[in-house]
């Protein structure tokens, strides 16, 4: 039965604090065996912040506080305050949670969008305490749209309480969003977000470490070793980090008009693969410059990029019209120089995806896939650093999706 747009309060899971890491609580599921299709559950992964005018006055960074959760957004409405906070003794566990503060106003904790496979339900958990309450809402966003689905809520208490309820989507539905936010009065802590489904496959997450090199490997580059000049074209200035300054020992740097170029014969397969990268932009996610990562330029072409709008992009073009895309709009816009990003692109004939930071941002069903690519391959571009490319002739990354009518495009 679905869940009316009405507050349901959920009979709360009452347990105390424990000291499991994220890889135990924040992703076992409840019930049946259910993964979690979150990728920074426990918002261990954080960034800075845009900076404040009174920053870019004083020269100063952002205090660790202010640091916002990847892959989430927050925000305070009338006067609420959301913070992210590195301190264990308000974390449920490791080193951060998301801490929401409103006498006037709501707090708001955003995931979205997720794919929907089909009409199975969705099981979703968060762990919160504090004083007040929090709800958890469920949006339909098909189309763009921002249609209700339903809303759960818990009232909060000193001791650590789990808020869980199964989300069952609307027909019609193919992506949804969800949010937590504080109702009232309130002061509360969340952590150790689950969201997952039953027979949903474990989804592959951004490598720990250095790739690895094999058989569906075509293009590998650590960037460890100066590069056969028999091989590439160095578009210079290009230069290297020390090591360790790279994500995984050394990093290639690239600036000005820079960039470095091979063959995409045999490095590259337009009708399926993968292309995944480590990058760090040397300048702000709005500075209105395109940033290609990957590239084959020409009318036979291809591109993985940043844009001038702040939009991630990926797609195919022949004639210099464009196959097929899949963007993520705006998504850099509030990014800050000097963090590593890891950023995948998959496609094969039934569907493209690209992944940030292992969340997936954007996808186009039934794309149209070049027949063939211009002969130049190239890699990164002015102000960035880059590491640990590699280029594979197989799918790595995938989250299921339904379908979009034929007549639509994709997301």
């Amino acid at each position: 039965m679905r869940q009316s747009r009405t507050l349901l309060w959920v009979v709360a899971l009452s347990l105390a604090a424990t000291g499991a890491g994220r890889t135990g609580l924040a992703d076992e599921a409840p019930g049946a065996a259910v993964v979690n299709l979150l990728p920074n559950p426990s918002f261990e992964l954080v960034e800075p912040p845009p900076p404040s005018a009174e920053e870019v006055v004083q020269g100063v960074a952002a205090a660790l506080e202010k640091w916002l959760p990847r892959t989430w957004n927050i925000w305070g409405e009338g006067g609420a305050v959301v913070r992210c906070p590195d301190d264990t003794q308000q974390a449920r566990t490791g080193r951060r949670c998301v801490y929401l503060s409103a006498q006037a106003g709501a707090g708001r904790l955003r995931y979205g969008s997720l794919p929907l496979p089909d009409d199975r339900p969705w099981t979703v958990r968060v762990w919160a305490r504090g004083k007040g309450k929090v709800a958890g809402l469920a949006y339909d966003r098909t189309g763009d749209a921002w249609e209700p689905m339903g809303t759960w809520g818990l009232e909060l208490a000193d001791e650590w309480r789990a808020l869980e309820f199964q989300m069952t989507p609307r027909a019609g539905c193919r992506e949804w969003a969800l949010d937590f936010v504080s109702q009232g009065p309130t002061e509360a802590w969340l952590d150790d977000v689950f969201v997952g489904y039953v027979g949903a496959p474990a989804p592959i997450w951004p490598p720990e470490g250095p790739a690895v090199k094999d058989e569906a490997t075509l293009l590998y580059l650590p960037f460890e070793e100066p590069f056969n000049e028999y091989a590439f074209f160095v578009k210079e200035p290009v230069s290297f980090t020390e090591e360790g300054q790279g994500r995984f020992g050394k990093a290639v740097v690239l600036g000005g008009d820079s960039y470095l170029a091979c063959s995409a014969n045999g490095n590259l397969d337009p009708s399926r693969g993968t292309i995944e990268l480590w990058f760090k932009l040397l300048a702000p996610g709005n500075d209105t410059v395109n940033h290609p990562f990957v590239s084959v330029p020409g009318p036979e072409g291809m591109t993985l990029c940043k844009d001038q709008y702040s939009h991630i992009s990926f797609g195919f073009s022949s004639g210099w019209r464009t196959l097929s895309r899949a963007t993520a709009m705006g998504y850099a816009y509030a990014w800050q120089p000097g963090v590593w990003r890891h950023i995948a692109a998959c496609w094969n004939e039934e569907l493209m995806q690209v992944f940030v930071d292992g969340k997936l941002v954007a996808w186009s069903e039934r794309p149209k896939l070049s027949r063939a690519l211009g002969p130049e391959l190239r890699i990164g571009s002015a102000d960035m650093e880059v590491d640990d490319l590699r280029i594979s002739r197989v799918v790595r990354y995938r989250l299921a999706v339904t379908a979009a009518p034929e007549t639509e495009a994709g997301k």
